[in-house]
């Protein structure tokens, strides 16, 4: 087993070719929050993750040894796009304060929102809460590598 204290480097920070020959450890969303984990990589090398407190790993992050070296790839989950169909400020804030009253992070990317759901029927859910705006916006279930935007700190139910 390889025992993992600290993080690389960041592959999308870095410009190295040598990139394509690293294992590849598959992580979910929820579990990247973690600190300590076990996990096997794409090849079956067992790794114990062991992290500083303040320290996180992320999509992209290098993790290893001097023999191994793992890129940390997190797993694509279902989301919730939600796309205003023309530009509404009184639309945005009703969208931002439903949303936020379900306590769901959200990412924003391409003029949409987006934000993380566990089953295909949390669209009608939403749907049904926005119903007052529905006509406005455009509503789509997507699969995807989930970022959420990093000014809040907040944690789902």
């Amino acid at each position: 087993m390889i025992n993992i204290n600290s993080i690389l480097g960041n592959i999308f920070k870095e410009n190295n070719s040598e990139n394509n020959n690293l294992e590849k450890l598959k992580i979910s969303r929820v579990d990247l929050e973690k600190r300590i984990l076990r996990k096997k990589t794409n090849l079956g090398t067992d790794v114990g993750i062991n992290l500083d407190s303040n320290t996180k790993l992320k999509h992209g992050d290098i993790i290893g040894n001097e023999e191994v070296k793992i890129i940390v790839e997190q797993i694509t989950e279902k989301v919730i796009s939600v796309k205003l169909k023309q530009n509404n400020e009184k639309i945005g804030i009703l969208l931002g304060h439903i949303i936020g009253n379900r306590h769901r992070p959200i990412a924003i990317k391409d003029k949409m929102i987006l934000f993380p759901i566990q089953e295909d029927s949390e669209l009608e859910i939403f749907q049904r809460l926005f119903k007052e705006i529905i006509d406005s916006i455009e509503l789509e279930i997507q699969e995807e590598i989930f970022l959420p935007h990093t000014s809040a700190d907040v944690h789902e139910h």
